[in-house]
């Protein structure tokens, strides 16, 4: 399937964190953005609409990505943070 192009601004410290990310999963760096945007648009919704279109199963395995997601964000964060204070 095509892809179309698009231009976005992405900090460029978070450009680094996914490319290193998609380098050490081999995978490209849209795939790590896809997976993101994708995984931002599901948390919208709640959890029982999940459960209905995929499954419970499914839904805790998700709710269970998004919090390792945010802990890995918040620690990256702290990570950027304190580099930028030293």
């Amino acid at each position: 399937m095509a892809k179309g192009r698009t231009s976005v601004s992405i900090a460029p410290w978070i450009l680094e964190a996914v490319r290193k990310h998609a380098e050490a999963h081999s995978i490209s760096v849209s795939t790590v953005l896809e997976r993101g945007a994708l995984r931002e648009i599901a948390a919208t919704h709640s959890s029982a609409a999940r459960a209905a279109v995929y499954g419970s199963g499914a839904v805790a395995t998700q709710e269970t990505d998004e919090r390792l997601l945010a802990e890995d964000v918040q620690h990256v964060t702290a990570e950027r943070r304190s580099g930028e204070a030293a």
